[in-house]
């Protein structure tokens, strides 16, 4: 299994996987190095943690071919799974069901924009609607487990002119995250003539308070930390 990172710390195991589907223009993931490990070194190392949540994220987890057995795994240890997704995959989801306890999916946009889409995914026209019919379909199956909905805030495609088109995608969503976009070096590169923390973090807050309207609960990640608001 490839791997960008792992670590254990404050009770939780993080593997960050390699590889993607998309190629998002601003995404730092598909340009780092990775490095191989074995189904059974890491069952091994969660097998010794105390940590018990375990969140596998990074570039793509469900190109991994052996991500189901890991999962198994790693619920028959007793951990805690969450699985962070671009969507593309919902068959994927849907045999790991069992054994997750939760996701995180992304929305760039709204999913009818196909040319905003085509830019914030790099992908293809062709490929793009083929994108949002399994991202509509991956929504679906993780709306029965617990469900973050993130969102990377790049104000020319996330702002309150377009979150109305978006909320409709994040009904039945646990919980949305509102990420101001560059805020974290380990996530972001330049993009759209952005090299520092947008939108403003009052932007940020305001699409929080709308999506409220929609959503229980908002968590706001950005250069002031991470506030969480509460309908």
């Amino acid at each position: 299994m490839h791997l960008i990172k792992i670590s254990d710390s404050n009770g939780q195991i993080r593997l960050e996987f390699s590889g993607c589907n998309l190629k998002c223009p601003y995404c730092i993931h598909i340009r780092q190095p990775s490095k191989e490990h074995s189904l059974e070194e890491i069952v091994e190392l969660a097998k010794n943690s105390d940590s018990t949540n375990v969140f596998l994220g990074g570039a793509e987890p469900t190109l991994q071919k052996e991500l189901m057995p890991l999962m198994e795994a790693l619920h028959n240890l007793g951990k805690h799974i969450i699985l962070k997704s671009d969507g593309m995959k919902p068959e994927v989801l849907q045999e790991v069901l069992p054994f997750a306890d939760g996701f995180v999916l992304e929305l760039k946009c709204p999913l009818e924009d196909v040319e905003a889409t085509m830019e914030l995914t790099g992908l293809s026209e062709k490929r793009v609607h083929k994108y949002i019919d399994m991202l509509e379909r991956s929504l679906q199956i993780s709306r029965s487990k617990w469900l973050r909905i993130w969102i990377r805030v790049i104000p020319e495609y996330v702002n309150m002119d377009t979150i109305p088109r978006i909320t409709p995608y994040i009904t039945g969503a646990t919980e949305v995250m509102l990420y101001q976009f560059l805020s974290n070096p380990e996530f972001d590169i330049p993009f759209k003539g952005h090299s520092s923390p947008v939108p403003p973090w009052d932007e940020l807050e305001e699409l929080g308070k709308y999506i409220l309207g929609t959503v229980p609960r908002v968590v706001l990640v950005g250069e002031k930390g991470k506030v969480v608001m509460e309908g």
